[in-house]
């Protein structure tokens, strides 16, 4: 797969420090840290929205459901059975373009339970309570009404 990949590379790479496996959010954000003072191939399997005749879907939040069904964008992934639904297997959409996950998103963010950040660093996780990450919530997002003490 990768030699057809860089087959239609427009500049395909003859050396690289780092190799990145996938363009999500995260990977993409590491890439281009790396790419400041190393030299990085970053891959992904799926396609940049642009240039397609309905990328369109990609930027529209109410076309969400086109983007889950289309194998272009979705990898479309199941959950083993799940003891707790009645041994169903649900879907786990992931998505399969330069984004990742994020690009299938709806523009929908929410917030862990503060409970959750709290256990991470109960359990050694230094730097993940709610009051650490709390200042990056806060950066991640406006309000119409301005800043308080939650948002």
């Amino acid at each position: 797969m990768l030699s057809r990949w860089l087959g239609r590379a427009k500049a395909a790479p003859s050396h690289a420090e780092y190799i990145i496996v996938g363009g999500g959010s995260a990977g993409s954000v590491l890439a281009n840290r790396l790419s400041k003072d190393h030299s990085v191939l970053l891959l992904e399997a799926g396609k940049s929205d642009k240039g397609h005749w309905d990328s369109w879907k990609m930027k529209m939040p109410a076309a969400l459901t086109f983007n889950l069904a289309d194998a272009r964008y979705n990898w479309a992934y199941m959950t083993e059975p799940q003891e707790h639904v009645n041994n169903r297997r649900l879907a786990w959409p992931r998505g399969r373009v330069l984004g990742g996950s994020s690009s299938l998103n709806a523009m929908v963010y929410i917030r862990g339970h503060a409970h959750d950040y709290d256990d991470w660093a109960r359990s050694g996780a230094t730097g993940w309570s709610y009051e650490d990450c709390l200042p990056y919530f806060k950066k991640a997002q406006a309000h119409e009404l301005g800043e308080d003490a939650y948002r």
